[in-house]
């Protein structure tokens, strides 16, 4: 039998998105949430996800989705509020900063440290894992910053962390740089495939998770459509998002599973 962990990373971006991920999860689809602090949803919705939590024991994991970039997130720290406003870095441009070694180290770390302590104590629990969006955990230099922010929060249990890469040297290199902070790095597989056709979706997942390495995480996207996500996404994603709901929540997708000897870890 196969473990793996088939989770999603986006909950509080939109009601629609987060009432999937708690009804997927609470059915035994999904066995991981990530949730993004850093959304002006999150003080709303972090209580239905501490029920769904209570609800689902040990049977999925719950954790936090570091957010350095992107859209539709904010600082949640005062000095990031204070130097940057209301916005965050575009993913391009820390890219960039990264690369050049132009990171603001101390401003990234308090960051990190606020977006670690708004999860548990709004949760009132750990998180299970940490990752990081767009997968910027890819940048060595940002990598030390988080796993120092992990080390500083010493949580009873240390997370685990979600690996931004698939394959090569880079994952290896960080789950050494991990290791010396006493974390342990989740591989990461092929996410789910893109398409907004079920049909077509149900067919390729039957060989979607050959090869896989035990306990590799594997993203998913599902999602309900509503106002938000129609005017925050373009209609392809939102179809994407609920092409991967309808599959994940079918009984012919659990089937899947049974007959893959596959088993959400």
């Amino acid at each position: 039998m196969k473990r793996i962990t088939l989770g999603a990373l986006d909950y509080g971006l939109a009601f629609g998105v987060d009432r999937a991920l708690r009804e997927l999860v609470e059915k035994g689809r999904l066995s991981a949430i990530g949730a993004l602090v850093a959304t002006d949803l999150w003080p709303r919705e972090f209580r239905p996800l501490q029920e769904t939590a209570d609800k689902v024991g040990k049977r999925a994991l719950f954790g936090v989705t570091l957010a350095f970039s992107g859209d539709r997130v904010s600082p949640v720290s005062a000095r990031m509020q204070e130097t940057y406003g209301d916005r965050m870095y575009s993913r391009e441009k820390l890219q960039r900063r990264a690369l050049l070694r132009l990171l603001p180290d101390e401003l990234l770390l308090e960051e990190a440290k606020a977006q670690l302590a708004r999860y548990s104590v709004l949760m009132k629990r750990p998180p299970d894992f940490v990752a990081v969006r767009e997968g910027m955990l890819v940048r060595t230099s940002l990598a030390r910053l988080v796993f120092k922010a992990v080390e500083h929060a010493d949580f009873p249990k240390p997370p685990l962390v979600i690996s931004p890469a698939r394959s090569g040297l880079k994952p290896l290199r960080l789950a050494r740089l991990a290791k010396s902070f006493g974390l342990t790095m989740l591989p990461k597989a092929d996410p789910l495939p893109e398409t907004a056709d079920p049909e077509e979706l149900h067919r390729l997942l039957h060989n979607h998770f050959d090869g896989m390495s035990d306990l590799s995480f594997v993203a998913a996207i599902p999602g309900q459509s509503d106002d938000r996500l129609r005017r925050d996404e373009p209609r392809r994603k939102v179809a994407i998002r609920e092409c991967q709901y309808e599959v994940l929540g079918s009984d012919r997708f659990f089937h899947t599973l049974e007959k893959k000897d596959v088993f959400l870890n």
